[in-house]
């Protein structure tokens, strides 16, 4: 029983959000329903935006995302590897875009592709595991190819595989590379390498005549099922928190001055019991935000809301997410945005990529970020097609260039 406890603070209870998963989605459909909508999920194109609760219905789609923790949670164990903050990031990403993209079918073919690249390069798998957990965001190449097309069978399936192995292969070396681009300064770089990866499939297969089209499959069928789970989870995250470490609220002092750039690691410099409040506190923002604009919760808006929270372990906290967040609301009121479309909401929520810009430089540049990663977000998903899962992290990749090479150039002037 010790073992069992010890394992589930390690792994930040996340065995318990799995099970808590399996169980819910039973409760609120029929085993039935589950697995003909699990298997509906399982062969839907899954470009971007494509919500598994409308596809598959909630309790398919509650049970996808479980599945997709205890797998990556088994990798990681196998791999014999400590939960770090970024790993911790990787993991909450992964849940978050099992509501709308992400299942095993499109995952297996990526991460096998970064294992090739790991043998071929002779480079350990546990050393590639950022890249490899993150990769998973060009799964919709996977699905699209397999399913999207109308292509037999016999010729996508394997077609869909070898694109998903290939675009494996790459993520590790590119995400190398991209991060010099934007200085860390971006917290979903793989996001830019997959983007970039994505802008190349795209450009082929229209070439041929096959063109990747960005889907807008959603479901606000249950809005307060949805705020009533992270209301639950907020409060699940505090209390662990504050019962395992009751003086970690004196640590956020400083938290707040970090700027969060990568790499960073809450996890390993200031322990587990802050970074779960910490992501309470980062999750509650998110929910204040969406309830202020009356937003209707979908899978999409849902799986972003649990994605974002994350990087509690790894770059944001509630200063420098907040920054941006004025930056980012601010331009979608002069835009006149519709504030509780998908889209919108979605984009905000996401423009939290540029937290170390803020946590670094402060508020007015933090400010700007915010409302140039807005401005950027509906270019960057033309150009990718709807296969990169995390088209915000692609323009914020842009956003954070153009902010960081605008001040190091006054910096220079000076």
């Amino acid at each position: 029983m010790t073992k069992v406890m010890d394992y589930l603070r390690k792994s930040f209870y996340l065995p318990i959000l799995a099970i808590t998963l399996i169980v819910i989605a039973f409760i609120v459909s029929s085993p039935k329903e589950v697995f003909i909508g699990y298997k509906d999920i399982l062969i839907s194109p899954s470009g971007l935006t494509t919500d598994f609760i409308a596809v598959g219905g909630l309790g398919a789609a509650l049970f996808n995302t479980a599945i997709i923790i205890i797998c990556n949670l088994a990798l990681i164990r196998a791999l014999n590897l400590r939960i770090s903050g970024i790993i911790y990031a990787a993991l909450y990403m992964i849940i978050g875009f099992s509501f709308y993209g992400k299942n095993i079918l499109n995952t297996i073919p990526i991460y096998l592709g970064v294992f090739i690249y790991s043998r071929f390069n002779k480079v350990p798998l546990k050393n590639l595991i950022i890249s490899l957990l993150f990769s998973s965001g060009i799964a919709p190449v996977v699905s699209y190819v397999m399913f999207g097309f109308g292509m037999k069978l016999y010729f996508s399936i394997p077609l869909g595989l070898g694109c998903g192995i290939l675009a494996g292969m790459l993520v590790p070396p590119l995400s190398l590379h991209t991060i010099k681009f934007h200085q860390g300064y971006n917290l979903f770089n793989v996001g830019f390498a997959l983007g970039i990866i994505a802008i190349a499939f795209n450009g082929i297969f229209r070439l041929f005549g096959y063109q990747f089209k960005a889907n807008s499959q959603i479901s606000a069928e249950h809005n307060l099922f949805l705020y009533i789970f992270l209301g639950v989870l907020i409060i699940g995250l505090a209390i662990s928190a504050l019962v395992l470490e009751p003086k970690v609220i004196f640590k956020f002092p400083s938290l707040f001055q970090r700027s969060g750039r990568l790499v960073s690691d809450y996890a390993r410099d200031y322990g587990k019991s802050l970074v779960m409040l910490n992501q309470a506190m980062i999750l509650s923002l998110e929910v204040f935000v969406c309830l202020i604009f009356k937003v209707k919760l979908n899978g999409a808006i849902f799986g972003t809301i649990l994605a974002v929270s994350g990087f509690a372990g790894a770059g944001m906290h509630l200063k420098n997410v907040f920054i941006i967040y004025v930056g980012a609301v601010a331009m979608a009121l002069l835009a006149r945005q519709d504030m509780a479309a998908s889209s919108t909401i979605i984009a905000i929520l996401f423009s939290a990529a540029l937290a170390p810009i803020a946590g670094r430089y402060n508020i007015i540049p933090g400010i700007i970020a915010g409302m140039l990663h807005v401005a950027i977000v509906p270019l960057c998903a033309i150009f990718q097609g709807g296969i990169d899962l995390y088209n915000n992290g692609f323009a914020a990749g842009f956003a954070a260039c153009i902010i960081i090479a605008i001040i190091e150039a006054f910096k220079e002037e000076e």
